[in-house]
């Protein structure tokens, strides 16, 4: 199945707004919960970088610049910015968004994403 989602992603990828399948954004949030088991930062501030290679399917399939896992949740940059960039963000829970709630949109539960703020 994911492997089908990947493949519906990559026409996608690199399109500078959200996925609006929900199968895809169900699968951006279980593959971000895993990352958040795997990755756990040792420090409340820190960032750990996703080596590309070990990115999940569906979100390698959003062709991000970068995935970090960080005590909040999961940040999965398509496009940086000084200005916050476009991307997608996974977080804990709602009060841990990294941007101004303005900044955001929630296209699936728990699943939101932010435009340059």
């Amino acid at each position: 199945m994911f492997v089908t989602l990947a493949a519906a992603l990559a026409i996608l990828g690199g399109c500078n707004r959200p996925v609006s399948d929900p199968k895809l954004l169900r699968a951006i949030h279980f593959e971000a919960q895993t990352l958040m088991r795997s990755y756990q930062p040792e420090h409340p501030n820190e960032r750990k970088n996703v080596p590309k290679g070990e990115w999940p399917a569906v979100i390698a399939g959003l062709r991000p610049q970068n995935v970090m896992v960080h005590s909040s949740g999961v940040e999965i940059v398509t496009k940086s910015g000084f200005d916050g960039g476009f991307g997608y963000e996974v977080p804990r829970t709602k009060a841990g968004l990294s941007m101004p709630a303005a900044c955001y949109s929630e296209p699936s539960p728990g699943v939101f994403w932010h435009d340059p703020c």
